[in-house]
This record gives structure tokens, C-alpha cells and sequence, in this order.
């Protein structure tokens, strides 16, 4: 689902150009040696989230970095087995570090260090768990063609899937999760009544949308190319992928009502081989002029450093999904109800998908 699901898994960058070092505001507890090796899930953007997010981080502490994806709980399961970690920090989805905990892959994470570095009043404390930090939130949105839709779009999924109202070509992502969550809502359920998710109710739903359903995405880069092929008027879209062909002149536009969130974290599996070190860079990832950094490149996510919203312009926060005024009219993924439940869901999500 994210943009940032490009990266190739053969991929692996080693980040030797590092910022100018800020090596003076450095607690000396952050100092150290070696190579970190962070599992991130790349794609185009990935030079931008390091170059913000690491920013000075080698200059100032002498720990360099190198980062390879994708994220896989299968793959360290099985580094764990066999007692060779390779990765010292992983960029989790919400369910992954559910399962890697559930597996006792993870280790703890070091918050006196972390609170040692950042205020712990700048973090939203709904991200911090005990094994994982909040990276990004990343979103599905509403999004359609204002060539096609001159006077507005949907605002909601019900008027989404209103065929009289909004006829045209509709595509969605290929992928149980958020489509159960559309499906319940485009029948008329809240965000907020979602959970737990009544499964026969979900797929009813599913049946419902599915003839109105032109195109089912498989993956993520394909909504650069139906953006600008103009192959689709309505879009359930990723919201990185849909802003950054906004900025690039597509006439798309979007809301945020009823748009669909997922959180992932940064971890350090246990048994990582400079897990001591890779606390140290979870931590830095937290202060807010990454986050900022991050925001001002990347204005598509949400940040676990809720003070840097004070800091940037009403321009760029009205195009952000965490800013208070966005994020109101969310629905947050519920990652521990997709970890009990998506094999099942899975496997009757392939069934009802082939038959389309």
C-alpha cells in the first residue's frame, strides 16, 4: 500500500552522504561505532526519508548506515532460527510487529535513551509501544479527476460508490486490507464501528462494490501511470502516490474524509548485531527537525513527533493526514484485528478476488 513498497528487495544503499554533523548537541551517550544496517521499505522515496530522517546522524555519533528492504517477519523468523541476524532496525507495518512480538523477534525499546534525546511531550503516545517507535502513518484516500468532476468529488465512500452521482471508470487496491474497511463503510458503517470486524458482514459488502469496481490495482506504482493516462475518473488511492502527481500537474484532487490510516514502527530485532547502536538511531528519528525534514520533502505522511506541526506553514499542513484538522476524519487500520485474522481473511479474500 505504500509508496514506498517500490524499493527492490535486492536493493541496498549505503548511505555515505551524510549531512553536515550537528556533533555538538549530541549527548555523549549517542556516540558509537560501526555500520547500522536498517530495513526500510524503499521505492523512489527512500533517498529523501534518509537524507531527513538520518540527516547528521553518522556525523554526530561516528555510527554509519546502510539500509536494505524489504521487511519480512518470514525472513527474521528465520535469521533468528538460525542465529544470524543481519538487520539492526526494521521499519515494520503494524501487524508485522504484532507477529515479530508475538514470535519474540523484537527488542525492547530503550525509552530513557529515547527521552534522553526528545521530549517525550513531543511524541504522540499512541505510538509508542514497548517494541516499537512509530515511523510513518501512511493512508488510502478518496481521490478523482477534477476534469471529469469540475464541481467537487465524493466525500465519503457511500458517495463513492454512487454510480448516478459520480459515473466513471472506479479503481481500488488489490488487497483485502483497506478493502473490507471501504466495503463497510461505502454500506454505510462508521470508522468507528468497524472493528471487530464481522467477516460474512465485510465480504456482503465487498459483493456489493465489486460490479462497481472498473480496475483492482495490484500494485502501488500502477496509480502513477492511471494518473497520468487518465485511465481512471475515481480512485481509492495511495495518498503519497496521488499528492506527488498532484505536484507534478495531474488535475486530481482529494480528501481526507474517511480516509484510511496505517501506522508502521521502527523496531530492533532481537539478536541484531549492533542493537545497542540501532537504539540510538531509533531515538534520533524521533527529534522533531526530521520529522520536519521528513514533511517538507514528503508532505503524504503522519509523523510520531506531534510538535512539528507547530513549526510548519497552514499551506503544507493542510496537505498533511496527521495535521489535527485532517486526522479527525480518519479510520485507523486496527493492526492486532488483521493479525488474528488475516489468514482467514486472506484466503477467502484470493476466492471472492478470482471470481472478479
Amino acid at each position: 500500500m505504500k509508496a514506498k513498497r517500490l524499493f527492490s528487495a535486492a536493493a541496498a544503499i549505503v548511505l555515505g552522504y551524510v549531512l553536515p554533523a550537528a556533533a555538538q548537541d549530541v549527548p555523549a551517550s549517542f556516540k558509537g561505532t560501526g555500520t547500522l544496517i536498517v530495513n526500510n521499505w524503499g521505492g523512489p522515496t527512500v533517498e529523501k526519508m534518509h537524507k531527513a530522517w538520518y540527516g547528521d546522524f553518522t556525523g554526530a555519533t561516528g555510527i554509519a548506515l546502510s539500509a536494505t528492504s524489504i521487511p519480512d517477519v518470514s525472513k527474521l523468523k528465520i535469521m533468528a532460527q538460525v542465529n544470524n541476524v543481519e538487520w539492526d532496525v526494521v521499519d515494520f507495518e503494524g501487524n508485522q510487529m504484532l507477529m515479530a512480538t508475538k514470535n519474540n523477534l523484537l527488542e525492547p525499546i530503550d525509552y530513557d535513551l529515547l527521552f534522553s534525546l526528545v521530549p517525550k511531550d513531543q511524541l504522540d503516545p499512541a505510538m509508542l509501544s514497548k517494541y516499537g517507535v512509530g515511523s510513518t502513518a501512511f493512508s488510502t484516500v478518496i481521490a478523482w479527476n477534477k476534469e471529469v468532476f469540475p464541481k467537487g468529488g465524493p466525500k465519503d465512500w457511500v458517495e463513492f460508490f454512487d454510480t448516478q452521482k459520480f459515473p466513471g471508470r472506479r479503481a481500488l487496491y488489490a488487497n483485502p486490507k483497506p478493502a473490507l474497511e471501504i466495503a463497510l463503510m461505502a454500506s454505510g458503517k462508521k470508522a468507528g464501528e468497524l472493528y471487530p470486524m464481522n467477516i460474512d458482514e465485510a465480504f456482503k459488502a465487498l459483493d456489493a462494490i465489486g460490479p462497481k469496481v472498473n480496475l483492482w490495482v495490484e500494485k502501488t506504482s500502477q496509480w502513477d501511470v492511471l494518473i497520468q493516462n487518465k485511465e481512471v475518473d475515481l480512485m481509492g488511492a495511495s495518498l503519497a502516490r496521488t499528492m506527488a502527481q498532484i505536484a507534478a500537474g495531474e488535475p486530481y484532487a482529494v480528501t481526507f474524509n474517511q480516509s484510511i490510516v496505517e501506522q508502521s514502527f521502527w523496531t530492533i530485532p532481537k539478536g541484531a548485531p549492533n542493537a545497542k547502536e540501532a537504539q540510538k538511531l531509533v531515538a534520533w528519528m524521533m527529534r522533531k527537525e526530521g520529522a520536519k525534514k521528513a514533511l517538507e520533502l514528503l508532505p503524504y505522511y503522519g509523523m510520531t513527533n506531534v510538535a512539528v506541526y507547530k513549526e510548519l506553514t497552514p499551506e503544507l499542513i493542510s496537505k498533511l493526514p496527521g495535521s489535527p484538522q485532517n486526522a479527525k476524519n480518519t479510520h485507523k487500520i486496527d493492526a492486532q484485528w488483521w493479525l488474528d485474522n488475516e489468514q482467514v481473511v486472506r484466503t477467502r479474500w484470493l476466492d471472492w478476488l478470482s471470481k472478479r
